[in-house]
């Protein structure tokens, strides 16, 4: 009997470099994992003892992109927040005090990290 597979061998490919992408989150308490047939999984926010928050599995590499891109805007914002002393505030009034020359610089990193996971037809 052959076992079933969740994603698609053109999914998983992409996939696979959205996560080579976005590896450099697991600086920030999240892991990106391949779980082969089944697609990846990515843990967010690490606390011990309790482990992590949130479990997400991918099966389509644009939601993959997505969910990752959020997340590495919110590090960003939440380092920038840090830094400035901002306490804890929303990330859209966070970025809405950014410079503008902060934001652009912010928002363009999307098209780098686009062409790096080869998304050419977005």
């Amino acid at each position: 009997m052959k076992r079933k597979k969740y994603i698609t061998d053109a999914e998983y490919e992409k996939c696979k470099k959205v996560a080579a992408v976005f590896s450099m989150l697991e600086e920030d308490d999240i892991v990106l994992l391949d779980a082969g047939r089944y697609g990846f999984v990515a843990l967010f926010y690490y606390t011990p003892p309790r482990g992590f928050d949130t479990v997400k599995s991918f099966t389509d590499s644009q939601e993959m992109f997505d969910e990752l891109w959020d997340a590495w805007l919110d590090f960003q914002l939440a380092r920038y927040a840090e830094t400035m002393h901002m306490g804890d505030i929303d990330y859209d009034k966070i970025f809405e005090k950014l410079p503008m020359q902060k934001r652009t610089e912010l928002l363009s990193q999307q098209e780098v990290f686009l062409k790096m996971a080869d998304f050419t037809d977005i």
